[in-house]
């Protein structure tokens, strides 16, 4: 079976942040993630779109 979720540290490797960093976006909502008890998930193909959104977000509107 192959898992579709990682962890804060695996998330922070992917997208070249730190832990810290994943924490506060979490905390800020700023990022999609699943919660179970203490534990905050993040599903690869979530975060591919929603990076993929940041992307739009960040050209320059003319």
């Amino acid at each position: 079976m192959v898992r579709k979720t990682m962890t804060v540290k695996e998330l922070a490797d992917y997208i070249g942040v730190s832990t810290d960093l994943v924490y506060k976006m979490v905390r800020l909502n700023e990022i999609p993630f699943i919660r179970v008890g203490r534990r905050f998930l993040f599903r690869k193909e979530t975060i591919d779109n929603w990076m993929m959104v940041q992307e739009t977000k960040g050209q320059i509107q003319r």
